[in-house]
């Protein structure tokens, strides 16, 4: 009989410990100060098809969607997240973004402002960033409502943004009601395949973990059963203390033995209490995001924005794209790290440890020392080629030679003479011209386009301009041509957004090098871009004389170096 009793608390006492999973479930309709979001309660009422497949629900259910109620119930799934195995959230209703990061605005929320919007709203970085403890069975489903209305204040977008998903999360998109259908239809239901459904719907997209197949809840589960009351006996309650005490130790053991996320979530799922519960917690976590400890040990360096800096210069000095020179270390940089540790037999993780930063720093310092010597022999090289093309063409004195060295060479040694020589000659033509020839050229360079001065070779065929209407001819369809290459090159060099400080270093390493950019001062003129081609012509860069990330990631590289 004992041996019965004992047996029966202990299959009591297992159903008690099982962990439950989590869902959070947001749905909202009525807000006070915003456009309402249609069916917004429907899917928050959908979640109940959730408690009944095992999950533990939270969210706005019962109806109340103010801030307070809505950010108490995000913290009371947080709590529980990281023993739950399996997670979903739910959120719908009005959202808004700042190009980084989204958040679902509460009923109580006012038109929100860029330095407020999280005081009342759900994150919905801060949802997945919980629900990355679950890979592979954690779905985020984002429900809004098409509308042309514009909620945002300054500085923020109305909408969903561009999200950074973590490894093994599945987000969907798609209107409110296809939202709750997929909730209550197919997430909650035993063998409901979420990847299915959604490629059957017009109305959903799936993004980040998409495998092939998704199913939340296994075909077959039963609904839990109520677990039964523990027997209130003393000394079958004292004989089974020591009984667990002994069994616990022995789950504990063979979880360590084994090392895997299934046998931490079972001991946890028998000793959510137990003596080595935070332990088990600790190392399931890391289990289930192994990056997490490379991401500490790379926390543990501090390292400042201007290490974080360097190391994103010197992989671009190396070759590897980190997307920008910001200290932040986005997916683009973390990519370029686990690229580079790839092709240097390293554990491909993403983040830094002392011994990375020191041989990436080393091979950067070999790499520019590499560039720097080719493109000072470059240098001498086109130098040389500049001066022989000057001896036979512009040291002649013909206005055609002159023409035809700055035609090569607009930015040569020998460039700012050549003009000085042809502006010179151009005053003793007008002087030479007869005064009918000099009033028509005058007309025609004040209109300065194609059509002025072939007209002026029309009526003036033999004039004393005819040599200088034929070169500005040529030079003007060159430089729409040009024009069309320089608006790109613009562009990308104004998404590089670099500050007066790292423009004043770009000058001053082109001072440096001696190639003539102009006064130091923070501002890009037309000597500091004859400067920069020819700093992208020695080292065999496109040469545009606009700023673009390897010009300015190999000359920052060697101007803090």
């Amino acid at each position: 009989m004992r041996h019965l009793l004992l047996s029966s608390v202990l299959i009591c006492a297992a159903s008690l410990a099982q962990a439950q999973d989590a869902a959070l479930i947001v749905g909202i309709t009525d807000y006070a100060a915003l456009p309402d979001v249609t069916g917004g309660i429907e899917v928050a009422q959908a979640g109940a098809a959730l408690d009944k497949a095992g999950f533990r629900v939270f969210g706005t259910g019962r109806g109340q969607t103010d801030s307070t109620a809505v950010q108490g119930q995000g913290n009371a799934f947080a709590a529980l997240s990281p023993d739950a195995d399996r997670m979903v959230v739910v959120l719908a209703g009005q959202f808004v973004n700042d190009g980084t990061r989204s958040w679902l605005l509460t009923a109580d929320s006012p038109q929100p402002a860029p330095f407020t919007v999280g005081q009342r709203s759900l994150s919905v970085e801060t949802a997945m960033m919980l629900l990355a403890q679950t890979p592979g069975s954690a779905v985020l489903v984002l429900a809004e409502q098409d509308s042309d209305a514009d909620i945002a204040g300054p500085g923020l977008l109305s909408g969903i943004g561009d999200l950074t998903i973590p490894s093994g999360v599945t987000v969907v998109r798609g209107d409110v009601a296809a939202a709750r259908n997929l909730l209550r239809d197919v997430i909650a239901v035993p063998g409901g395949d979420v990847i299915a459904a959604v490629r059957k719907s017009d109305s959903l997209s799936a993004s980040g973990f998409v495998p092939g197949q998704l199913i939340l809840v296994p075909a077959g589960q039963q609904t839990p059963a109520t677990p039964v009351p523990q027997a209130n006996n003393d000394v079958v309650t004292g004989v089974t203390a020591d009984l667990a005490t002994m069994f616990e130790g022995s789950a504990w053991e063979q979880a360590r033995k084994t090392d895997t996320q299934a046998s931490y979530a079972a001991y946890l799922d028998r000793f959510p209490d137990g003596a080595h519960a935070g332990d088990a917690v600790k190392r399931l976590q890391a289990l289930r995001n192994p990056d997490s400890a490379f991401k500490q040990a790379e926390d543990a360096l501090k390292l400042p924005i201007e290490a974080r800096r360097a190391v994103q210069r010197n992989l671009q000095v190396l070759g590897f794209d980190t997307r920008g020179i910001d200290g932040i270390f986005g997916p683009g940089t973390r990519g370029a790290i686990r690229t580079w540790q790839g092709q240097n037999n390293t554990a491909q993780t993403g983040y830094l440890t002392a011994d990375t930063i020191g041989r990436i720093n080393d091979q950067a310092a070999r790499r520019a020392a590499e560039l720097e010597l080719q493109a000072e022999q470059r240098r001498t090289a086109n130098r040389a080629a500049d001066r022989a093309d000057w001896e036979k063409t512009g040291a002649t004195g013909t206005a055609a030679g002159l023409r035809a060295y700055l035609d090569t060479h607009p930015d040569g040694q020998f460039a700012d003479q050549a003009r000085a020589a042809l502006a010179e000659r151009r005053q003793q033509n007008r002087s030479a011209a007869a005064n009918a020839d000099r009033v028509l050229w005058d007309r025609m360079v004040e209109a300065d386009n194609v059509a002025a001065y072939n007209r002026y070779l029309a009526e003036q065929p033999d004039g004393a301009f005819r040599d200088d209407a034929v070169a500005r001819i040529a030079q003007l369809q060159k430089s729409v041509a040009a024009e069309r290459d320089n608006s790109a090159a613009a562009a990308a060099e104004q998404q590089l957004a670099l500050d007066p400080i790292s423009l004043r270093l770009v000058e001053a390493r082109l001072q440096q090098l001696g190639l003539n950019p102009g006064a130091v001062d923070g501002r890009i003129d037309g000597d500091t871009r004859g400067a920069i081609r020819r700093y992208q012509r020695d080292r065999q860069l496109t040469a545009s004389g606009f700023l673009d990330q390897a010009t300015v990631s190999q000359m920052l590289t060697d101007a803090f170096r």
